[in-house]
């Protein structure tokens, strides 16, 4: 069973455990000793930013992969692994040019997907600024870029009132549209994830109050 321990690198790039006695194991996670509440916090904060990190360690890896050996190689290890990048590979290799001192905390690698589109770095690096500072999602910043000024969300409304009832209604539509295949799709799901991380802690709210 393989085993990633928790630890950083030390000046001389030594590895140091953050949290002892935790152990990630490819079906789930070990605690081997009991842990302070800090402790645990560090180990939630670890999977955080390995979470938010994940589209960009796989263009990392990709791109690594690309500049290094053959076609055929990076071809065989992707299958093997059974990654899923399907028509967005080109966007992954694009990401992985971003250089990591360029990439901003305070947007995804999703938000890169549509920076990378534009043709000067220079209009990257505007929109970039302006996406973090306005905190606009990937889509958002997609329509912005589209219409030359900051734009939040469809304007499309089936009704004047925003209700509930209406929000669900709107997404059970958008749902019977989806294109066939978009299960398999795992980029696009991580952007919903992002997307859905507001309702997602509304609803975990109100099924605390049940």
């Amino acid at each position: 069973m393989q085993i990633i321990e928790l630890k950083r690198l030390d000046p001389d790039g030594k590895g140091i455990e953050i949290v002892p006695g935790v152990r990630i194991t490819s079906t789930g996670m070990v605690f081997d000793q009991p842990l302070t509440a800090d402790q645990w916090r560090e180990v939630g904060r670890r999977l955080q930013i390995t979470r938010r990190a994940q589209t960009w360690l796989d263009a990392d890896w990709l791109r690594y992969g690309h500049n290094t050996f053959d076609p055929e190689v990076v071809a065989s290890a992707v299958d093997q692994l059974e990654f899923n990048f399907g028509t967005k590979g080109d966007a992954m290799l694009s990401l992985g040019l971003v250089p990591i001192e360029k990439r901003r905390p305070g947007l995804s690698a999703l938000h890169y997907i549509e920076l990378q589109k534009l043709k000067t770095i220079k209009e990257q690096d505007k929109w970039a600024k302006v996406a973090e500072s306005e905190k606009l999602t990937p889509n958002d910043l997609k329509r912005s870029i589209a219409s030359g000024e900051v734009t939040r969300g469809s304007e499309d409304r089936s009704s004047g009132v925003f209700t509930l009832q209406a929000m669900v209604t709107e997404f059970e539509v958008w749902v019977r549209k989806l294109p066939e295949g978009w299960e398999k799709d795992e980029l696009w799901h991580r952007q919903v994830c992002e997307w859905l991380a507001p309702i997602i802690r509304f609803v975990e709210v109100v099924k605390r109050k049940e």
